[in-house]
C-alpha cells in the first residue's frame, strides 16, 4: 500500500523512476516488501465494525487513506515493525481498536 501510495504521488516520468530506483527495487531485492496478511484483512474489517459502532466512523466519508492505514498498522504489528507516520491522530484511533507501535517521523515535520 505503501508503495502504491508513493506511486501514484509521483507527478512525472522521472519522478516515478527515481522512486523506483533508489527506494522501491532495494526493498524488493531483499525481499523486504510486506503485504497485508489475511489476518490484516481480517482485522481491517473488525477495526472499521469496532470504528463505527464505537467511534461513529461514517465508512461513506472514510478516506481510503485511512483504511489503508488500518492494514499497514495491522500488518506492523504482526512483523514487530514501528509504523513511522505525521498522522499520530489517526494512528491513535485505530490504537484505541487495537495496539500497535507507532511513531512520528525524526524529525518531527510539523516543527520544519
Amino acid at each position: 500500500m505503501v508503495a502504491a501510495e508513493l506511486r501514484a504521488g509521483a507527478l512525472s516520468a522521472s519522478q516515478l523512476t527515481q522512486l523506483e530506483n533508489a527506494v522501491l527495487t532495494p526493498y524488493l531485492r531483499r525481499d523486504r516488501l510486506v503485504t497485508p496478511s489475511a489476518k490484516a484483512w481480517h482485522a481491517l474489517g473488525t477495526t472499521l465494525a469496532a470504528l463505527v459502532h464505537d467511534d461513529g466512523l461514517r465508512l461513506q466519508t472514510t478516506p481510503r487513506s485511512f483504511i489503508f492505514d488500518i492494514l499497514i498498522a495491522y500488518s506492523c504489528r504482526e512483523i514487530g515493525a514501528i509504523f513511522v507516520s505525521a498522522n499520530l491522530r489517526d494512528l491513535a484511533r485505530i490504537a484505541r481498536v487495537f495496539a500497535f507501535d507507532y511513531l512520528a517521523p525524526y524529525p518531527d515535520l510539523a516543527t520544519l
